[in-house]
């Protein structure tokens, strides 16, 4: 399937119990050029709260994510941008068919470190304000040369933060170590995992 005829029929089919949140970050230079980096995955949520992204894709096919990211670079130049911008496709991960669901352009100030990881792989975990203690939210970027690299400095560096609720530490723990996650279960489908009760920091 080429990129025009998955991107044109994707929009009119809803997201599927497979459903990936995928950004692609593009920059667009002054002199015509546009840049796509590699897809960042939003894996995990909680109330329609994106706790966790990681970089590349698990699981991701080259081909999809190189169709993405041409849609991607498409959207940019069609659109004029000048700068730094992401495109939000939702894929579903059965059909291969996915859909656009936003594209917006960044201020200067954007997330341009977030275009090419420093690394093989990175992960970005979403920390919570929390009024009660008078913390405000975080951004916590990991980078590792291997996902299971990235995911165990994630998990040392989660456990040492100080201010974390308890809650909210075990939940994040849980997800980052778990079974599922770390075989590069992501999107509805992890989602759909109601018993949590395998892994050791739920206890």
């Amino acid at each position: 399937m080429d990129a025009k005829t998955s991107f044109e029929t994707s929009l009119a089919s809803g997201a599927g119990a497979a459903e990936r949140r995928l950004d692609i970050h593009v920059v667009v230079h002054e002199d015509g050029r546009i840049d796509a980096g590699r897809a960042w995955e939003r894996c995990v949520w909680r109330d329609q709260r994106v706790l966790i992204a990681e970089c590349p894709a698990p699981r991701l096919a080259p081909r999809m994510e190189q169709t993405l990211r041409d849609v991607a670079m498409r959207i940019a130049a069609d659109r004029g941008w000048m700068g730094l911008g992401t495109v939000v496709f939702s894929l579903d991960d059965v059909s291969g068919l996915f859909r656009l669901i936003e594209a917006t352009l960044q201020p200067s100030s954007g997330k341009a470190a977030l275009m090419e990881p420093l690394a093989a792989h990175a992960l970005e975990v979403h920390i919570g304000a929390c009024a009660a203690l008078g913390r405000p939210g975080a951004n916590l970027l990991v980078w590792g040369t291997t996902r299971g690299d990235a995911l165990r400095r994630a998990y040392k560096a989660i456990t040492d933060m100080p201010g974390l609720v308890v809650p909210e530490r075990a939940f994040l723990l849980n997800r980052i170590a778990s079974p599922a996650f770390c075989s590069g279960l992501t999107g509805a489908r992890l989602a759909r995992i109601s018993d949590w009760s395998d892994h050791r920091a739920a206890s």
